[in-house]
C-alpha cells in the first residue's frame, strides 16, 4: 500500500508543477507579445514622422507631373492615388515602412505607416495639410542655411538660425559674443547664448529668389549712367574733398561700368540711389552708398554664369571706409533699408571699419564673409556665414522685412490606428 500511495503523491506533485510551468510560459509569451506590440506602434509613429520630414524637405518637387518623390527626393510613379511603399527601415529593434498619397492640388495628404517588431505589425494613418510658411526674417535676422562660424571678437545681437552647426572660436585672445536665441540643425550643435537666449533644433531651407520677370529690360540701371536719356533721374554722385563736396566726374568705370554691369564707388565718393530695382553683376563699395529718403531700392546681383564669372567669385564687396546706409532711418516709426539679392552662387565680403551700415543681404546659394570692426544693422541670410574680427551685427524690430517667405509646409491634422497590418487601399479600416 505504501508504493501506490507514493506514486499517487508524486503524480499529484508533477501535475501541480506542470500547471505552474505552463502558467509561467503563458505569462512570458504574453509579455513578449505586449513588448512587440508597443515597439511596433512606436516604429509606425516614427515612420509617419520621418515621412512628414521628408515631404516637407521635397514638397517643392511635387506637382501633377511629379506626384510622388522617394526618401531621397527621387521621382516615383503613383498607383491608384498612392505612392509606392518605402523599403523597411530599422528603428531600435523594430522596423517601419510607409506609403504617401499622391500629389494633391488641395495640399491635403495621407501617410500610412506600418511598424513591425517580432511577429507583430501595427498600422497608423496620419492626415497632413499644407500651411503657408512664415517670412524668412520673421524671427531670425541672421541665417546661414548650411552653417555659421564665428571667430574672434564678433558680437551678434540678434536671433540666429542654421540647419547645421553654430561654432564659436577664439582668435587673438577674443571670443565671440552671442546675444539672442539660436536654432541649430537636427542632430547638430550650438553654444549657450547670453542675454537669456534659448537654443532650439529645427531645419528651414531658404527659398530661392524670384526676381521681377522683366528685370533685365525694366530696371533703374540708367540712373547710374551719365548718358541716361532722362538727366533728371540720374542718381547723384559726388566726390568728397575734406569738408568740401563737388559733383563727381562720371567715367566709363565709375560709378557705373556698363560693359561689366558693375557699380564702383572709390574712396571719398558718394552715390545716392533713388530708383527701385537695379540689375547688376558686381558691387564694389569703398565710398558711401546711400538709399535716398522715400526710396526702397533693391539691388539684384545676376548669377556668376550670366556675368561671365566663375561660381563662388566675389560679387559684392564693401571694404575699408566703404558703407551702405539709408537716409530714411527712423528707429521709432520704422524704416526701410537697401536690399541686396544674390541670384547665384557667389561671395559677399564685408570688411568695413568703424562705420555703421544699414543693409539687408539675401543669397540662398552664396556665402557671406564679415570681418573688420564695422557695425552691420539689418538682416543677413546666405548658404554659409563666416564672421571674424571685431565686427558687430545687430537687428532692429523697426526695420521693414523683405517679402520673402519660407516654402509652405505640412503639419499633422489626424492620427488614428488602423485594423490589420495591411489593407487595400492602404488607408482602409482606419
Amino acid at each position: 500500500m505504501a508504493l501506490p500511495t507514493a506514486l499517487f503523491a508524486m503524480i499529484a506533485s508533477m501535475a501541480l508543477a506542470s500547471v505552474a510551468v505552463l502558467s509561467s510560459v503563458d505569462v512570458q509569451q504574453g509579455s513578449g507579445r505586449d513588448h512587440d506590440s508597443k515597439e511596433a506602434i512606436a516604429a509606425a509613429d516614427a515612420g509617419a514622422s520621418i515621412a512628414l520630414w521628408r515631404l516637407n524637405r521635397f514638397q517643392g518637387s511635387l506637382s501633377a507631373a511629379t506626384p510622388c518623390v522617394g526618401p531621397a527626393g527621387e521621382t516615383l510613379v503613383a498607383t491608384s492615388g498612392w505612392c509606392p511603399s518605402t523599403t523597411p527601415e530599422s528603428v531600435g529593434g523594430a522596423s517601419y515602412a510607409y506609403r504617401v498619397s499622391a500629389y494633391s492640388i488641395s495640399g491635403v495628404y495621407e501617410v500610412v505607416a506600418v511598424g513591425t517588431s517580432g511577429t507583430v505589425s501595427r498600422r497608423v494613418d496620419v492626415g497632413l495639410v499644407t500651411y503657408n510658411g512664415k517670412n524668412v526674417f520673421a524671427n531670425e535676422k541672421m541665417i546661414g542655411q548650411d552653417n555659421i562660424e564665428l571667430k574672434g571678437g564678433i558680437t551678434v545681437k540678434s536671433d540666429v538660425g542654421t540647419n547645421g552647426n553654430i561654432s564659436l572660436n577664439s582668435e587673438n585672445g577674443k571670443a565671440p559674443t552671442l546675444c539672442g536665441s539660436l536654432r541649430h540643425g537636427i542632430g547638430k550643435e550650438a553654444p549657450t547664448p547670453k542675454c537669456n537666449g534659448t537654443v532650439s533644433e529645427d531645419e528651414k531651407n531658404l527659398p530661392e529668389i524670384t526676381p521681377p520677370s522683366n528685370l533685365s529690360t525694366s530696371n533703374s540701371n540708367c540712373r547710374l549712367s551719365a548718358t541716361c536719356t532722362n538727366k533728371s533721374t540720374v542718381d547723384p554722385f559726388v566726390v568728397i574733398k575734406g569738408k568740401k563736396e563737388e559733383v563727381g566726374k562720371r567715367t566709363e568705370k565709375e560709378p557705373w561700368e556698363s560693359t561689366t554691369k558693375t557699380i564702383m564707388l572709390s574712396n571719398n565718393s558718394r552715390l545716392t540711389m533713388g530708383g527701385s530695382d537695379y540689375f547688376i553683376c558686381k558691387l564694389v563699395v569703398k565710398g558711401e552708398l546711400i538709399m535716398a529718403a522715400g526710396s526702397e531700392i533693391r539691388i539684384f546681383v545676376d548669377t556668376p554664369e550670366n556675368c561671365k564669372l566663375k561660381a563662388g567669385e566675389t560679387q559684392v564687396e564693401v571694404v575699408a571706409g566703404g558703407s551702405i546706409v539709408s537716409t530714411g532711418y527712423n528707429a521709432q516709426n520704422g524704416y526701410k533699408i537697401p536690399g541686396i539679392y544674390l541670384l547665384g552662387e557667389s561671395k559677399v565680403k564685408l570688411s568695413g571699419n568703424s562705420i555703421t551700415n544699414e543693409v539687408m543681404i539675401y543669397g540662398p546659394k552664396s556665402e557671406i564673409e564679415v570681418e573688420g570692426d564695422a557695425t552691420w544693422k539689418g538682416m543677413m541670410a546666405a548658404k554659409k556665414l563666416n564672421l571674424h574680427g571685431n565686427a558687430t551685427f545687430e537687428s532692429d524690430p523697426n526695420i521693414k522685412v523683405p517679402d520673402i517667405t519660407f516654402a509652405s509646409l505640412l503639419e499633422r491634422t489626424r492620427y488614428v490606428e488602423c485594423t490589420g497590418a495591411t489593407a487595400t487601399p492602404p488607408n482602409a479600416y482606419c
